[in-house]
């Protein structure tokens, strides 16, 4: 019994002692490392609301709205061993927003937009066709793989930015109904994406040196070197599920929908702050890897096509709402967490 009792305190003392250490790579309490340092403090809780905005953003850019543009009908299968395949080439655009992190931003509660882009292609092919109630009235089962590329390009957006990313998806969508001259077509689909390492912000221009008295601070040429007060790196997965009803007539379509996203990414995350040094101020460069980030949001898009034959010239528009700020985030910042995101594609699909 009493070696019972010593094993479950020291479980007990082991799970206490955790606690803080999972605590401090969670964006929102990442910042907790600045109890006593006001400035440094509020500096962190800006990047951390940057890196907590832009993960979504990032994530729907990637994503869009329809998963094929133009259209929420499975394509079926033909007679023969050739599937039904539809394939799309789109430019997203995002109307991205986040909290300003540059050094050039005089006040750092400002906010820094820019349109985003997206350049990629999509891919359907028809596996099932389903089956049919009454003449006219069918497609429910029908069954379309999806698959998807994009290249996020960066280096085009502005010097702030990192490399070029890219992203790449997979997934399913089911047929609730098939469109046909007196219905409409209604579908649901899932699909994964996963989007390479994207990076904004630099927090040293120069070389970085260990600071022996904390294990997440550096010294940045000394303390002297320039650089951004924050900086963010990281990757993102998404799972994305999407309903979608559709209908044309005369060549001209229209396609609504809402969708469900979850995001989450593993980040490192840097802020300077300011530390007293024999009783002077000095910058130093704080750093914290695999930084937790999670979000879940809602949207909502309409596409409106046109159809000539097999090829379809696709516009979308779409929304994703916002969330509360994250914990430590400055009130008197021109950035509202709780606005939505505008994002929108161009697209041309050829269904064969």
């Amino acid at each position: 019994m009493r070696v019972n009792n010593m094993r479950a305190a020291i479980v007990a003392a082991l799970v206490v002692s955790a606690a803080p250490l999972a605590a401090q790579n969670d964006v929102h309490t990442v910042c907790h490392e600045f109890p006593n340092n006001a400035e440094a403090r509020d500096r962190c809780g800006l990047v951390a609301q940057a890196l907590d905005a832009a993960q979504p953003q990032l994530g729907i850019l990637m994503a869009g709205g329809n998963p094929t543009l133009g259209t929420a009908s499975t394509g079926g299968v033909r007679l023969g061993l050739i599937p039904r395949v539809s394939l799309t080439g789109r430019i997203n655009v995002v109307a991205a927003r986040l909290p300003d992190i540059r050094q050039e931003a005089e006040d750092e509660a400002k906010q820094f937009s820019l349109p985003a882009p997206a350049v990629g292609a999509n891919l359907s092919i028809g596996l099932t066709q389903g089956f049919s109630v009454a003449p006219m009235i069918g497609g429910l089962g029908s069954i379309d793989l999806l698959g998807g590329v994009s290249v996020l390009p960066l280096e085009l957006v502005g010097d702030d930015f990192g490399d070029n990313a890219f992203s790449w998806g997979a997934g399913a969508r089911v047929g609730l109904l098939r469109e046909s001259f007196v219905t409409p077509g209604v579908s649901v689909s899932v699909m994964y994406r996963k989007l390479g390492n994207v990076s904004f912000g630099d927090v040293c221009e120069g070389t970085e040196t260990q600071d022996p008295t904390n294990p997440n601070r550096r010294l940045c040429d000394g303390g002297v070197g320039e650089g951004d007060f924050g900086e963010i790196s990281f990757g993102l997965n998404n799972w994305s599920t999407r309903a979608a009803v559709s209908k044309r007539l005369l060549g001209l379509g229209l396609t609504a929908g809402v969708g469900y996203d979850k995001f989450d990414t593993d980040a490192d995350f840097a802020v300077r702050g300011p530390v007293l040094v024999n009783n002077a101020p000095v910058e130093r460069v704080y750093r914290f890897g695999d930084v937790a980030v999670e979000n879940d949001r809602w949207s909502a898009f309409l596409n409106g096509s046109f159809t000539v034959l097999v090829a379809s010239l696709v516009g979308e528009v779409g929304w994703m709402q916002g969330t509360d700020p994250i914990e430590g985030f400055p009130d008197e910042s021109d950035f509202d967490a709780k606005e939505g995101t505008f994002f929108g594609s161009l697209g041309f699909r050829l269904s064969l």
